[in-house]
């Protein structure tokens, strides 16, 4: 219950305002990279929806549409990825996911949280990542797919630099190319990171800042998107979802 508290109070108290580039849907209770502290913006690829009204579902079976808004069911994900301490090699998110699961049976969800090591909300959040992952590792798979945003020269990490924030390993380069990544709050994570460094998923899952969280079901049924709830943080979210584990 403290962790809960603490994290709680961190989410409430951080002065995040949202990296939110020109023209996009206004999502309100987007917290993240801010354009006044690290200079960033967002230039997604061509067809990034706005939020939709309401989740339709397939008219005949019991299908879901594919998608990445909540009651939809998440594309196939092909990239390189990399495990704590490990090499970067092919990965893809349909490993991690069980059709056949229906709420009967033990499997573990998927958080993916989109993050830039040059992000300064994405540093300092470091820390409350390691406190949620400690918390809730053994109901959730926790992803983290680094971006670049490709119209700020300020987010251009190498996969030599991601690597180092994961495990807070020396490399100048991080925090926009100011810090050393060892620098960086909290101990390593011990959870997988995913190149998205060409924002494809970012464009997928409609995200235009960072740090930005979904929730993915066994299934690979959305669950909660962050843009979907203004009013929930992601610490929340996993509250509610696992309340044995508050």
């Amino acid at each position: 219950m403290r962790i809960v508290v603490i994290l709680t109070f961190l989410l409430a108290s951080m002065s995040l305002a949202g990296c939110l580039g020109e023209g996009e849907p206004d999502y309100s209770g987007f917290e993240g990279c801010t354009e006044e502290d690290v200079q960033c913006e967002t230039s997604l690829p061509e067809g990034n929806e706005t939020i939709p009204e309401g989740n339709e579902t397939l008219s005949e079976g019991n299908e879901t549409n594919d998608g990445t808004w909540e009651g939809e069911r998440v594309p196939q994900v092909t990239t390189l990825a990399r495990e704590p301490s490990g090499i970067w090699g092919q990965w893809q998110l349909s490993d991690y996911i069980d059709t056949t699961w229906n709420n009967t049976t033990i499997a573990p969800w998927i958080l993916i949280e989109f993050a830039s090591t040059d992000c300064s909300h994405c540093w300092n959040y470091a820390d409350d990542m390691e406190l949620l992952h400690n918390q809730y590792r053994e109901n959730v798979i926790f992803f983290t797919f680094a971006v670049n945003f490709s119209s700020n020269d300020n987010f251009n990490a190498s996969l030599e630099e991601i690597a180092a924030f994961q495990d807070k390993t020396t490399f100048d380069g991080c925090y926009y190319g100011t810090k050393n990544c060892d620098e960086r709050p909290g101990p390593a994570h011990n959870w997988t990171y995913v190149d998205d460094r060409n924002q494809s998923e970012m464009s997928a899952f409609h995200s235009t800042g960072t740090p930005m969280f979904v929730i993915i079901r066994p299934d690979g049924i959305v669950v909660w998107h962050q843009y979907q709830n203004d009013d929930e943080s992601v610490v929340d979210a996993l509250a509610a979802l696992f309340p044995e584990e508050v």
